[in-house]
């Protein structure tokens, strides 16, 4: 599976995950970070729009990790619920939501 496909199935099932209204655009995009502490953004763009960008320079769990960290970000906007910056909450589901995808065999 390319990851751009699998990046979708990711969202697809994170959006429901954390019942992300369908009225909520998530686009994505692989972009190479510089910053060697950053691996995924996560943007708001416009109203109910957001724009994740994750680089694909590390590994597949990572990968898929990162990606579930900046859905946790968009679902954090939609919700107006989050605490300082929201890193917290990111870091502490982004593999334990990840690793529920395989052994739920989603991936």
């Amino acid at each position: 599976m390319n990851t751009s496909c699998l990046a979708s199935k990711v969202i697809v099932w994170c959006r429901k995950f954390f019942s992300i209204s369908e009225d909520v655009t998530i686009n994505f995009k692989i972009d190479i970070h510089e910053d060697p502490d950053c691996w995924g953004v996560c943007e708001q763009t416009d109203d109910k729009m957001y724009t994740i960008s994750v680089s694909d320079d590390q590994s597949l769990r990572d990968f898929v990790a990162t990606i579930v960290h900046e859905v946790v970000h968009v679902k954090q906007w939609e919700t107006g619920a989050w605490d300082g910056d929201g890193e917290t909450e990111a870091k502490q589901l982004q593999y334990a939501v990840a690793d529920r995808m395989w052994s739920g065999g989603v991936l």
